[in-house]
């Protein structure tokens, strides 16, 4: 599907932000939850799914990787209420990490290899990266 495509799927939540360096997938340790995940969110006022994806990178991670391309939709189901929206997932390749930036939210990042034992890590998270 086109990013222009996903607009078809609604409701349209939050973005995910995958990065890949040296072979690996960037994590973050997210504190409330107690779990690695890759950096992702709820849209914030009128952003567009990518400006969602860019920003809570950043804010996750303090990565600043503006150029992020669309790799598809992650869609979901609510346990709670049975409602049914969809994720867009976002995918940039690079060289290296900039620092972490310390915030409320994560704890920490890290490279993972897919392999390594490293704790808890959403499934939902781990399906969009065997995805990608």
């Amino acid at each position: 599907m086109s990013e222009e495509d996903m607009f078809n799927y609604l409701p349209l939540f939050g973005s995910f932000a995958v990065i890949k360096c040296e072979v690996k997938y960037l994590l973050c340790f997210n504190v409330w939850r107690e779990q690695w995940e890759l950096p992702a969110g709820r849209r914030e006022g009128d952003e567009s799914p990518k400006e969602c994806a860019i920003r809570e990178l950043f804010e996750e991670t303090g990565q600043m990787v503006s150029d992020l391309d669309f790799k598809g939709l992650l869609k979901f189901q609510k346990v709670n209420s049975g409602e049914v929206g969809y994720n867009p997932v976002y995918f940039a390749e690079v060289e290296w990490l900039q620092p972490f930036i310390d915030n409320q939210e994560t704890s920490e990042i890290r490279l993972w290899d897919l392999k390594e034992e490293i704790g808890y890590i959403d499934e939902v998270d781990i399906r969009v990266l065997e995805y990608i």
